[in-house]
């Protein structure tokens, strides 16, 4: 049985080149893990729509399905994009002033631009990009808020013109990890640290290593240690003369 009291914490799914960040649960969805494959996926839908019929409002719940069902529908899963679009559609008009379920439905938006017609795909980006700045404005100093916008602005194409906004977000939020460490659990400070450390990478900037390290150091999944410590790898043979220690990344079952 899944607690109803779970929190929200980002990781992410991929569609489109763009970022949805997923759900690392405290109960017995393994979700935090990136390696999670399809399968484990949906049984992990099963037991949150199983979960969600005995309790159809609860906040985290709804959030925590339509999540998993993006990431099924970042991997080509249209139906789950579909489902996951309309659970926050619904979510958000019903909320209108929660700016975490905005953000969420800003992301979902970037996921359906997967499977529509190329000339409907800069409008639902772009109805997607304006649901996550909306988001940021209406609560600014929320991480989870912040961090959602910093990672679909991260992954986007360059033409797209998210540079500027990725690199704000992830300023502000590794300025805010030290003005109030005690926001950022393992699960966000490794997010944090990986993306934007792989960002830096992409743009060719030495910092990354030192991101990488620090996301290396924090336990986790072995999957994302894995993914951590292979970027970390190639920071450190196109940054050689960084001399920042390479740690063994920790990881739980």
């Amino acid at each position: 049985m899944i607690s109803p009291s779970l929190r929200v914490h980002a990781a992410l799914a991929f569609s489109l080149g763009l970022l949805l960040p997923r759900l690392a649960l405290a109960g017995e969805l393994p979700l935090e893990s990136l390696g999670t494959d399809d399968d484990a996926k949906k049984a992990a839908c099963t037991q949150l729509k199983t979960a969600l019929a005995a309790d159809p409002k609860n906040h985290d719940l709804r959030i925590h399905l339509g999540t998993v069902l993006c990431d099924l529908g970042g991997d080509g899963d249209e139906s789950a994009a579909d489902e996951a679009l309309a659970l926050f559609k619904d979510f958000y008009a019903e909320s209108p002033n929660d700016a975490e379920v905005r953000a969420f439905y800003g992301s979902a938006c970037t996921i359906h631009a997967q499977y529509v017609f190329l000339f409907f795909k800069p409008g639902w980006a772009d109805k997607g990009f304006a649901h996550l700045d909306a988001a940021v404005a209406a609560a600014p100093d929320d991480v989870n808020v912040r961090l959602i916008r910093a990672l679909n602005s991260a992954e986007v194409p360059g033409f797209l013109g998210r540079d500027k906004v990725a690199r704000e977000d992830f300023a502000w939020l590794l300025k805010r990890r030290d003005l109030h460490p005690e926001e950022f659990n393992p699960t966000v400070l490794r997010a944090l640290y990986y993306f934007a450390g792989r960002y830096a990478l992409q743009h060719k900037e030495p910092i990354c290593v030192d991101l990488l390290a620090q996301a290396a150091a924090v336990p986790g999944d072995a999957p994302l240690c894995a993914k951590i410590q292979a970027a970390l790898l190639q920071a450190r043979a196109q940054f050689p003369a960084s001399t920042t220690a390479s740690p063994t990344p920790s990881t739980h079952a």
